[in-house]
Order: C-alpha cells, then structure tokens, then sequence
C-alpha cells in the first residue's frame, strides 16, 4: 500500500474518532455547565431490580421490616401540602401501613403503629401533639416489596366529633363495619344494611367473592378475642347470606385483638378497634 493511501486512510479514522467523541464530549459539558438541552429531555432509567427505581415516586418510603421513615427531595412539598391543611379544630390523622408478613417491632402493636409514630416525627413543632392521631392498617403484599421501597403511609384531616359517629368506614380497598364492645351485633346504621345489600345484589349478578375478617380491642383474654373476631366476622356474612349472596362466596375468619387500627388506651380507639373489615376480590 502506497504512504499516501496509508496516510489517507490514518485521516479518515482520526476524524470519524473525532467526531464521534467531540458529541460525547459536548453533552457532557453542557449538563455539567448547566446548559442541559435536549441531553436532559429522556430521564434515565434504572435496571428493574435496582431499588432505587422506587424511591423518587414517594416523598416519604420504608423499606421491608424497618420502622425508620425515608424521604427525599420531594418531602418538603408534601409537608407543605399536609400542612396547609390544618384548619381550627380539625385533627390530622396518620395512618403507618403495613404488611402482615413483617415483624412485629419493639414497643408498638404492629409495624404502622412504629411508622406512623415515626412520620409523625417529620413534621417537629408544626402540629401540636393533641391534634394528631396515630392509626395503623394492613396493606396486600405485592411482590418485590420486601425488596424495594415501598408508600406506607397516610394522612387525613378529619373534625373529631363526625369521626366518632361514623359506624361504617370505606376505604379505598375495603369497608369497615364496627361494633359495640363485647358484642357480635353490628350497631344501627341503616347505612350498613344498604351497603351489605347492594353488595350482595353485586355478588349475585358477577359471582365475585368476599373476605370478612373480624377484629377486637385488647380487653380480655386473646383466645376469646379470637372466637369473638369470628362470630363478628360470621355475623356480617350471616345479613349477606340472608340478602341473597352464596354462603360459598363469603370467607369469614379472625384477626382477634392482633391488628389493631388505634389505640386501645382510649375508649375511642378501642372502638374503632372492634370490627369487621369486608374486601371484595374483585373478578380478573
């Protein structure tokens, strides 16, 4: 091969090298300088099992068995928001989460108990200790939570006197029906019955499923505790047997005085303690 052929060809690399390094290059210099341009507009993605994929969607996040509440750059405007809402005499209420699969933590009834008490940290001298409430509730496990962060919790401003007078509760995953203490009659709400007929009416019509999990307070022997969860939990499947549902299409069972939802220090928690919490399984 002839010196200029080789010299030719030696440009022709040099420059594509060149070429291609100087656009590298140039992105580069321009985030690091600030002038982020279009390099900036496609958010880079981590791996699937990375667990760092989870933690920019939540502002507050835990990690599996762990009661320490973590948070990121996005906690201050949730505070913010929290806040905002605090009006005369309203009370903020909240709520840890967690699983049922996760240890039970030193000092505390349940995993949400710790965290709740450990959110309720975050917010220091802003709120007065007597106008926040300290609730717990259970959460399905999905899988790879005991791997990756996860939300665990929530927050609820809420007028004292109507929350007592509320015999029926519905979340976003399930219904709760309470009791009076040591009883296995619902009390009077007609709201109850309407709800548990509607309901029945549905799971005549799609042949979907119930779970009825029964719950105490922590007066009196666990074992009891146990059987009275059950006869509550029968009890609400007995009203929608008797408006049309399968007796096959209800599971009743009992949690006893295991999942507490506040505290049985006060007469109020313990109350809201005594229940039974009605979930649908929905139909794929």
């Amino acid at each position: 091969m002839s010196l200029p052929l080789r010299l030719l060809i030696a440009f022709v690399v040099w420059l594509l090298y060149f070429l291609l390094t100087y656009n590298g290059c140039r992105d580069e210099l321009c985030y690091a300088c600030g002038d982020k341009g279009e390099a900036t507009t496609e958010a880079v993605q981590p791996s699937p099992d990375s667990a760092m994929a989870a933690i920019p969607k939540y502002p507050i996040y835990f990690k599996w068995a762990d009661t320490k509440a973590y948070t990121n750059e996005n906690f201050d405007s949730l505070r913010q928001v929290v806040l905002a809402g605090m009006k005369d005499k309203n009370i903020l209420e909240i709520t840890g989460m967690y699983f049922e699969g996760e240890p039970k933590p030193d000092g505390f009834d349940n995993q949400g108990f710790a965290r709740a008490e450990q959110i309720r940290a975050l917010f220091g001298n802003a709120i007065p200790d007597d106008r926040v409430r300290i609730r717990a509730r259970t959460m399905d496990e999905e899988a790879g939570v005991r791997e990756n962060p996860f939300s665990a919790s929530g927050f609820d401003w809420i007028v004292p006197e109507e929350k007592v007078a509320e015999t029926v509760e519905e979340l976003d995953d399930r219904i709760i029906i309470r009791f009076p203490f040591g009883s296995t009659e619902k009390e009077y709400d007609p709201k109850v019955d309407e709800y548990l007929k509607k309901l029945a009416e549905r799971m005549k019509q799609t042949g979907e499923k119930v779970t009825l999990a029964g719950h105490t307070d922590n007066v009196g022997e666990e074992e009891t505790n146990q059987r009275l969860g059950m006869q509550r939990a029968r009890a609400i499947k007995g009203i929608l047997v008797g408006f049309g549902a399968g007796a096959d299409q209800v599971e009743a069972s009992s949690k006893g005085e295991s999942q507490p939802v506040a505290s049985n220090d006060t007469e109020e928690g313990r109350h809201e303690n005594r229940r039974v919490e009605v979930r649908l399984i929905k139909k794929q």
